[in-house]
């Protein structure tokens, strides 16, 4: 009796391993994207304020604008600097290049400027032909490869993968065809935009 428990015993091993080792199974992939994604913030502490000095034209202080951008491009990601004024014509283009410097316009809040204004500022045109308009130097951008594109008066920023922070330094010397006498008191304004979409 004690011999049959034991066969009996290994057979039902033996049948049951038998079924585990037989077992059917399947899998099922699961399959995740993430899109490119890309992310711009300005970062609010820098130098967005600055008086003129009344007779010279130049800044009491240097301008300074910070970007925040976070991009998990493989490729290296191209964004568009660009700046803006508003004239009685619009949104206008406000960075340019004259004499090998590259300048940002800034147009008077109090009394729109003429769109000609900014025109005769570009085109190194008498100071009193380009009222209410005053233009300073880009004199670095900070954080990131970048290129002047003259043709479309803005700047080519190149951000690599990851967080980067790109600083836009104005400098505090007048471009001389923009300040005169004749430029009406107040606030002058810029826009200065950091985009993926070249606009």
């Amino acid at each position: 009796m004690n011999l049959l428990k034991r066969a009996l015993l290994l057979f039902c091993t033996i049948i049951f391993w038998g079924n585990i080792c037989n077992a059917e199974q399947a899998s099922v992939d699961f399959l995740l994207e993430i899109p490119a994604y890309t992310k711009i913030t300005p970062v609010t502490s820098p130098v967005l304020i600055a008086n003129i000095t009344d007779r010279t034209g130049n800044l009491q202080a240097p301008l300074s604008s910070k970007f925040k951008v976070i991009t998990n491009s493989v490729d290296t990601k191209t964004l568009f600097l660009q700046a803006n004024i508003i004239t009685e014509a619009g949104n206008e283009n406000a960075i340019y290049q004259q004499g090998g410097r590259v300048y940002i316009a800034f147009g008077s809040l109090t009394k729109i400027p003429k769109s000609s204004s900014l025109a005769n500022c570009k085109y190194s045109a008498d100071p009193k032909s380009s009222p209410g308009i005053v233009a300073y130097p880009i004199t670095s951008i900070v954080g990131a490869e970048h290129k002047y594109i003259p043709a479309k008066e803005k700047y080519e920023v190149y951000a690599k993968t990851g967080v980067s922070y790109i600083a836009v330094n104005i400098g505090t010397n007048v471009n001389r065809t923009s300040f005169s006498r004749n430029d009406p008191r107040g606030f002058y304004q810029a826009i200065l935009s950091l985009t993926e979409a070249d606009i």
